[in-house]
């Protein structure tokens, strides 16, 4: 509920705070006091956006605060807690600074927040109800989430899927048509794809392969030196048959010399066998060197074939990778990109079923949410007409219109719109076109009295809901008020002492000029100041007689008495 409001420099009211109470409060005083303004305070510290003319003439800005008390409201904390704001023991502080420039700054609990955020917000936790004002109940797009949730829980949860089914199925085709709309962005993709696959492919690329050509090719490049080179180093090493100087014919002569010596000296033998292994190492090094002199021939045809074979390992790189290893990562990404591309057809099929799924989904829900409809209507307009009946509004038809909606829509087949007949023989006509402001005032109270169980919205304005009301109807107003305000906070602006003497707290408002400015102030009335109030108000403002006394004490001791019955 609301608990305080704070207005510092507004308008008239330099510095004003009010304490609110549960139940059902009512703010009174004589005209031109402010007490609408008051109200304006409180739909403007909600967001409502008004002109830089309502900061106080010699101020630079105004600053405005709502504390609310939400300790008994779990439910309402979810939306604050869902943008990342906790409730301080139980309390939210929504405030607003009007800048002199026409610029706001809003806070909620002291955080910084955005414009539109800091109205979505307290929307949620305040309901305005005035005259010639579009209302919660006036915007005929609300009708139908108000039917809904009057239906009970078993229409409100299949409205939910409803809901669900329809986003699902906005996606699916959304998907779909994205799809069908790059079809040919995929055939061209495809031929370019399917073409570098295949110029790897067919290059058989293998790891290490580059390497080995480089070493053949120089191989090829240097044969002349490496056939001198190696039959140089083997007439060294082994010679011919009667070269004595050769390597392996001189070792071989020590190798006579040590075994003879091994027999004498015991020391030479660990040398025989070292020289052994060096004799066989220069004999296999030798024979190795005859295979390079041999192989080493100049082949044009093989280096003609190590040349192009290496021109098409660079050429591959130079498009696809820089290493032979990094060409093949790339084919095996072309080649799964080329094998998804291929997939095309079939992900359209598959993305088609899925659209005609959803879509028989949300007929199938949507024909029971219009079932459930038509039922929660029916009961709606029922109980409707019995409160309009209690607020002496017997003869005026309420009656819930589904109207058709063509194509799938997300609220289903059919929206609901209020419609009313203030006489007699005249047809039902939208809410929002009732001309008299006393029909109108208990036509919404009717509907909130009704909804209250349904509506989560914790605190109700009416300001001056008693316009174009007297007698019974006015009393019957007065009840209804009392009523609402069991399971709600009320708030109302009035200038009827018939509604004002049932309230639960009422506030006076006054204004008084100090000086060469003005100052309002709000009072709690207790009694007697109460009744002197109820008086005034019974006296239209004139000089408070004896009889406007009695008729207010009177008021009090008949309310007391209907309460304790």
């Amino acid at each position: 509920m609301l608990h305080r409001l704070v207005v510092r420099d507004f308008a008239l009211i330099d510095d004003l705070t009010v304490e609110f109470g549960s139940g059902f409060n009512v703010l009174t005083g004589e005209t031109g006091t402010g007490k609408s303004l008051l109200v304006d305070a409180l739909q403007v510290v909600l967001g409502r956006r008004v002109s830089a003319d309502y900061v106080r003439t010699g101020a630079d800005r105004a600053y405005l605060e709502a504390v609310f008390d939400l300790q008994e409201r779990d439910v309402l904390r979810e939306p604050f807690t869902a943008a990342g704001i906790e409730p301080e023991e139980g309390f939210l502080a929504l405030s607003r600074e009007l800048l002199g420039s026409g610029r706001s700054l809003y806070r909620i609990n002291g955080r910084t927040v955005s414009h539109t955020l800091f109205l979505n917000l307290g929307q949620r936790l305040v309901d305005f109800h005035g005259q010639g004002e579009q209302q919660s109940l006036l915007r005929e797009g609300r009708h139908g989430e108000l039917l809904d949730r009057s239906g009970g829980p078993e229409l409100r949860e299949t409205v939910r899927r409803l809901e669900q089914a329809f986003r699902d199925w906005a996606a699916a085709r959304k998907a779909l048509e994205a799809h069908r709309a790059e079809a040919m962005e995929r055939a061209r993709r495809l031929d370019i794809v399917e073409l570098q696959v295949g110029e790897i492919e067919r290059a058989r690329l293998e790891v290490g392969e580059e390497e080995q050509l480089h070493e053949e090719r120089s191989f090829l490049v240097n044969v002349e030196q490496i056939a001198r080179l190696a039959d140089e180093s083997y007439q060294a090493l082994y010679g011919s048959d009667e070269d004595a100087g050769a390597a392996v014919a001189q070792i071989g002569r020590a190798l006579d010399n040590l075994h003879i010596l091994a027999r004498l000296c015991r020391e030479a033998q660990e040398g025989q066998e070292t020289l052994k292994s060096t004799l066989s190492q220069v004999q296999e090094v030798a024979r190795d060197l005859v295979a390079v002199r041999e192989r080493a021939q100049f082949d044009p045809e093989r280096m003609n074939a190590v040349e192009e074979r290496l021109a098409l390992i660079e050429k591959l790189k130079r498009k696809y990778g820089a290493t032979v290893e990094e060409v093949l990562v790339f084919q095996e990404a072309a080649a799964a990109e080329r094998d998804r591309l291929l997939g095309g057809e079939a992900e359209t099929a598959r993305l088609q079923e899925s659209v005609t799924a959803l879509h028989r989904e949300w007929e199938t829900l949507a024909s029971e949410v219009s079932r459930l409809r038509r039922e929660a209507a029916r009961e709606l307009e029922t109980r409707v007409t019995t409160e309009l009946r209690e607020l002496e509004l017997g003869s005026v038809e309420f009656r819930v219109e589904l109207r058709s909606l063509s194509g799938t829509s997300v609220r289903g087949r059919e929206e609901a719109v209020f419609l009313f007949s203030a006489n007699p023989g005249e047809p039902p006509k939208p809410l929002v076109r009732i001309a008299s402001g006393g029909e109108l005032s208990r036509i919404m109270l009717a509907l909130k009295t009704v909804l209250a169980a349904v509506d989560e919205t914790p605190t109700l304005i009416f300001d001056e809901v008693d316009a174009g009301i007297g007698g019974r109807a006015l009393q019957a107003v007065a009840e209804k008020l009392f009523q609402i305000g069991r399971g709600r906070q009320v708030v109302c602006v009035t200038h009827a002492a018939q509604i004002a003497c049932h309230a639960d707290r009422h506030l006076e408002i006054t204004k008084e000029v100090v000086g060469t400015g003005t100052r309002t102030s709000i009072t709690v009335l207790e009694e007697p100041a109460r009744l002197e109030e109820l008086a005034r108000m019974l006296g239209g403002g004139r000089e408070i007689t004896e009889v406007a006394r009695k008729h207010a004490a009177e008021l009090r001791h008949a309310v007391a008495k209907q309460r304790s019955c």
